[in-house]
């Protein structure tokens, strides 16, 4: 569906609980990734918002490895409160709520697309 999407022509995207694929050995079928996100970065406007949710642990590690590393995003994130408080605008999932039932911690990460460098 990315590549139907006209470049820079989406001002928000949501991935909520993507599969966390927790088998070292699977982790290449993990969405979120260099390649994803170098995508998400072509369809996006600058200043847009890539919103990302989970309560795994180790996926959680491997999202914010890849963001915080990738030149075309930032993480908003200032204080703990940022990421662990589900914002009003940010729909509820059915995976939000296994997650809670089970007492796993869900966290909600704010990504910006960062302004392209002109040239």
């Amino acid at each position: 569906m990315i590549e139907a999407l006209p470049p820079a022509s989406t001002e928000r995207v949501f991935i909520l609980f993507p599969d966390p694929w927790p088998k070292r050995r699977h982790n290449k079928r993990r969405l979120v990734s260099e390649e994803e996100l170098d995508s998400l970065a072509g369809i996006m406007t600058d200043g847009a918002e890539l919103r990302l949710a989970t309560d795994a642990d180790d996926y959680l590690c491997w999202i914010l490895e890849r963001v915080t590393n990738h030149p075309a995003f930032e993480w908003l994130a200032r204080r703990p409160f940022d990421w662990r408080t589900r914002p009003q605008d940010w729909p509820a999932t059915r995976y939000e709520e296994k997650a809670r039932v089970a007492g796993r911690t869900a966290v909600f990460l704010r990504i910006r697309r960062r302004p392209r460098i002109p040239g």
